[in-house]
């Protein structure tokens, strides 16, 4: 071989080996930042996709049946009725479960005051906790003269009959 071919040989060698160590390079950067993206990710995770808790009279559940954080429905938890869904009542009413007679959708700020309480978890604060837990409450006292409304009128109406 000659000297010239066995330069051009080594050239190519170097490029090969300059342009692996820059592949390594940026698959370890791509790699690195998908870990950073999930971990991100991860972190803003619902911690739980179920909240019961006693407000008023009645002890309520709220559900996030595909774990995006944001509340699909709410329910008495002992007669397992639906009493207030968002957007839509799910497609798929869960077994056991059933629709409450004065069911209605939920209004945007109240999606996302109930929302907050899949985030709770061991490391929340109390002062978080309680302030969710207020927050709620007072949103869901201000529909309840319509919901007493509904029910005297179904009431009402079953008394006619």
């Amino acid at each position: 071989m000659s000297l010239q071919s066995q330069m051009r040989v080594k050239k190519f060698v170097s490029m090969f080996a300059l342009s692996s160590s820059i592949r390594t390079v940026v698959l370890l950067g791509g790699y690195l930042l998908l870990a950073g993206c999930s971990t991100a990710y991860l972190a803003n995770r619902p911690a739980n996709d179920l909240y019961c808790d006693n407000f008023v009279l009645y002890e309520m559940c709220a559900r996030d049946s595909n774990r995006d954080g944001i509340v699909d429905y709410t329910y008495f938890q002992e007669s397992k009725e639906i009493f207030m869904y968002r957007d839509r009542l799910p497609r798929r009413i869960p077994v056991g479960f059933g629709v409450h007679r004065c069911a209605m959708p939920m209004e945007e700020d109240l999606i996302a005051t109930t929302s907050r309480v899949f985030y709770i978890d061991d490391s929340s604060s109390l002062l978080e906790k309680t302030d969710i837990r207020g927050a709620m409450m007072l949103k869901y006292m201000t529909k309840l003269p319509e919901v007493t409304a509904c029910n005297m009128r179904a009431d009402q109406a079953l008394a006619d009959d």
